[in-house]
């Protein structure tokens, strides 16, 4: 009965951590794991959404600086075939969407698409978070994927 305790004990401290990580797929197939302490590390912005009782406020790294830190192509690297480039960005419930890497790219586009941890100063609510994909200038939130768990970077033919 104890080990299976102990067990239990350990995957509900690891389950926990492991939701904290975001697993980036580069185009060669090698993937890289951030850390929630390196997601933490990255600066900051933040996306007004509107909404039925006001705007909300997201806040989170800019994928710009999540799509360098995983070794991605962004700036004056993504000149070229990088420009054909796109992430696919997961949810834990298996939801997904499809943003340009120029769209993620705060230097090649005009508003903002964050990874956001923080709604309104508080961390995000369970059911969205801990992360979730932010986009500033998308009309309606259909590609505000929660509970991000992964992304995916291809380059289009």
């Amino acid at each position: 009965m104890k080990p299976l305790l102990l067990a239990a004990l350990l995957l509900a401290i690891v389950a926990p951590a492991a939701a904290q990580e975001v697993t980036v797929s580069r185009a060669d197939g090698t993937e890289v794991v951030l850390s929630a302490a390196a997601l933490a590390d990255l600066p900051r912005a933040q996306v007004s959404v509107p909404g039925e009782a006001g705007p909300s406020l997201y806040e989170g790294p800019p994928l710009a600086y999540v799509m360098r830190a995983a070794g991605l192509p962004v700036g004056m690297r993504a000149h070229g075939d990088p420009m054909r480039g796109y992430l696919v960005v997961r949810g834990a419930d298996g939801y997904a969407a499809v943003v340009s890497a120029v769209e993620a790219d705060k230097d090649l586009h005009r508003d903002v698409a964050i990874l956001a941890d923080t709604l309104d100063g508080q961390p995000l609510p369970e059911r969205e978070g801990p992360r979730r994909l932010v986009i500033g200038d998308d009309l309606k939130p259909w590609r505000s994927v929660r509970q991000v768990v992964a992304m995916d970077y291809r380059i289009a033919d």
